[in-house]
């Protein structure tokens, strides 16, 4: 073969590499970039739906264990908050939520705790009745932090997926 084409393949041979390669590099850096990204959107969202179910489960605990069921609106609302965990959360959340509720509603059914009954309980281990659903979610939270993607939802009743 001609020594002069041997020599142009080889330099477009060469061309051709040197300018793919910051293409490949862009596009690896931009990957790197979304994941992130959206690892960072879901961890302020969970951290912000967390949050409201924290603070409106709180409420309604410390209601229902001093008074009767007045207002159902109270518990919907705190179904609705259960309904938009279990849209993405990983199951031992779910479960956590859940078992919270049932806890609320069980809590109506029985008689009002007086001030020294709510007292003796709060220095007891019972201090802290959402410690499961925190603890729970702490772990996802470090999770998607740890892997830095979506995590695989564990639910029999939902796919798998996940980025990579």
């Amino acid at each position: 073969m001609n020594s002069a084409i041997i020599s142009a393949l080889a330099a477009f041979g060469g061309s051709s590499v040197g300018a793919l390669g910051p293409v490949l590099s862009n596009y690896v850096l931009q990957r790197s970039a979304a994941k992130h990204e959206l690892s960072n959107r879901q961890i302020a969202e969970r951290e912000t739906l967390y949050s409201d179910f924290i603070k409106e489960a709180s409420r309604l605990y410390a209601i229902s264990i001093t008074h009767a069921l007045e207002d159902l609106d109270q518990l919907v609302s705190l179904y609705a908050l259960v309904s938009r965990i279990r849209l993405f959360a990983s199951q031992p959340v779910v479960q956590a939520a859940e078992d919270f509720v049932k806890q609320i509603v069980m809590h109506y059914g029985e008689p009002n705790l007086s001030v020294e009954q709510i007292r003796a309980a709060a220095l007891a281990a019972k201090a802290d009745p959402l410690d499961r659903f925190s603890f729970a979610c702490r772990k996802e939270l470090q999770d998607i932090v740890r892997r830095g993607l979506t995590p695989v939802n564990d639910s029999p009743r939902r796919k798998k997926w996940s980025l990579v």
